[in-house]
């Protein structure tokens, strides 16, 4: 993690004009030198003169590499000539004890501008290669966006394909059939839209938000009237995505069902939708209506008995399953009552045993 943080930094700023760039460069530069004679100072403090040329290595290759060779530039030049100057043999000067240490100060200032080269060769190409990942991420979330649209067609068709066959239909059986699974594609092109279609994938959302617009289209679907209402009681809570879809599910096969059954035509009501959260307890998703409850009675105060039959039935087991929780019909209240409640503990992936 620290060492791709201090890859990716860069003191230039990418909108700054070219005059603003070299500013940069060269105050940055001189930043570096001022470290350099720094650190010159402390290591004369315990060894005066030593290796006089050795400090500026260092900092003309941080310069290179955080302010592109122009400031590698300005560090050498600055760094050398102090150096040569203040910490030779003959301080205050450029003149040489040795002559042969003219040769040696030579080699020196060649090794450094080597090191400047390398310096913006290597981060010219670290500069080339994350252009090049960024321009290939922007065009991954182009196609991604592109996918996502189509994906959101694809369901709108099945949806009228559905809808055209249940008004084509004759027989009251396959139109309510036909609308039920028209209304379930609906639901999972919502619960797309809602998730699956941002700026970035994320791995938990707002369940609150999900839920309300979700509960929003299924008023739309079944209670266009406005005699029966969806109550949403759900704080704000970040909940994992794939959870999120499966509560969304549940909760879009329970209110199909009460929507078939709970209520006779103009009949007024509400379906509470509550989600809670607890230490102890963990989560806990409930949905109940104030209609004529399930068709059979019920002697027990609480069952474990599956909700509803057929493929519904069946999807609310899976998506149950999938959220990693456990479903209870309540008994002793006006309507149907279903809970889904966190499982904790046994099964290691939270989930239900396969149905018999």
């Amino acid at each position: 993690m620290i060492r791709q943080r201090l890859a990716k930094i860069d003191f230039l700023s990418k909108r700054a004009s070219a005059f603003d760039s070299l500013l940069i460069q060269l105050l940055f530069g001189a930043a570096c030198f001022a470290l350099a004679v720094l650190a010159r100072e402390a290591v004369d403090m315990v060894t005066p003169g030593a290796g006089p040329f050795s400090l500026i290595y260092p900092a003309i290759m941080i310069s290179t590499l955080y302010g592109r060779w122009t400031a590698g530039l300005v560090t050498f030049f600055l760094a050398f000539l102090h150096a040569w100057y203040f910490v030779l043999p003959f301080n205050g000067s450029f003149a040489f004890e040795n002559p042969n240490d003219m040769a040696r100060t030579f080699i020196n200032g060649t090794a450094a501008l080597v090191i400047l080269g390398f310096a913006e060769v290597f981060q010219s190409e670290v500069r080339r290669v994350t252009k090049a990942h960024a321009e290939e991420l922007a065009l991954q979330a182009v196609l991604l966006r592109e996918l996502e649209h189509r994906t959101k067609n694809n369901f709108a068709i099945v949806s009228s394909l559905l809808r055209m066959q249940e008004r084509s239909n004759a027989s009251p059986e396959v139109k309510d059939a036909l609308r039920m699974a028209a209304i379930r594609v609906q639901s999972f092109a919502d619960i797309h839209e809602t998730i699956y279609t941002s700026d970035r994938y994320v791995d938990t959302i707002n369940l609150s938000t999900y839920l309300g617009c979700l509960v929003h289209q299924l008023e739309r679907a079944f209670f266009e009237d406005g005699k029966v209402r969806i109550v949403l009681d759900c704080p704000p809570a970040q909940v994992p995505r794939d959870r999120a879809v499966a509560f969304g599910l549940v909760v879009n096969e329970l209110v199909t069902n009460a929507a078939k059954h709970a209520f006779e035509p103009g009949q007024s009501g509400e379906i509470r939708v509550v989600y809670s959260e607890h230490a102890l307890t963990g989560w806990r998703l409930e949905v109940h209506d104030d209609g004529n409850g399930p068709a059979p009675a019920r002697s027990a105060a609480e069952t474990d008995a599956p909700v509803g039959s057929g493929i519904g039935r069946m999807l609310i087991e899976n998506f149950a399953q999938m959220a990693g929780g456990q479903l209870k019909v309540l008994d002793g209240l006006s309507g149907m009552h279903v809970l889904l409640e966190e499982i904790r503990g046994g099964d290691p992936d939270g989930l239900l045993p396969e149905a018999a």
